[in-house]
């Protein structure tokens, strides 16, 4: 999932029970990690929440702000960026897209079990966030 740094070794420990904050599905592309998180989402919504990635592109006309995607500006979102806002973000056909960690924290706020992108695992791995995290293999 992360081409840049391979992980080749998770220390693992045994741990009471406690609640979990994030549930982090990882796995080879096209494992279906999007397709189970929605429908663990859809299983339980109110056990279960995801973040709505912020995005520097402009609206479509059927589009709203935070249904499906967060609108701010381009300069808004390099600043924020640049601060460590942000848990994951990239380009992609010019615009800038990404997950800020204030929205992790407003699931987890809200009661739930925030379930992030897998890329979001290097800066979760904190005593504040201690991601479950899964591994789903290719049938």
């Amino acid at each position: 999932f992360d081409r840049h740094e391979l992980l080749i070794y998770e220390e693992v420990a045994r741990m009471p029970p406690f609640r979990r904050k994030t549930l982090v599905l990882i796995g080879a592309q096209g494992v279906g990690r999007r397709s189970l998180k929605n429908k663990l989402i859809m299983s339980d919504q109110a056990r279960y929440g995801t973040t709505i990635p912020y995005t520097s592109r402009k609206p479509k006309e059927s589009e709203r702000d935070g249904q499906g995607y967060r609108f701010v500006s381009r300069g808004e979102m390099e600043a924020d960026i640049k601060a460590g806002r942000y848990l994951e973000h990239g380009e992609y056909e010019g615009n800038l897209y990404g997950t800020r960690i204030d929205s992790i924290r407003a699931v987890v706020e809200a009661g739930k079990i925030a379930v992030p992108p897998a890329q979001a695992v290097k800066v979760l791995r904190t005593a504040e966030f201690v991601p479950y995290v899964v591994f789903i293999e290719a049938p």
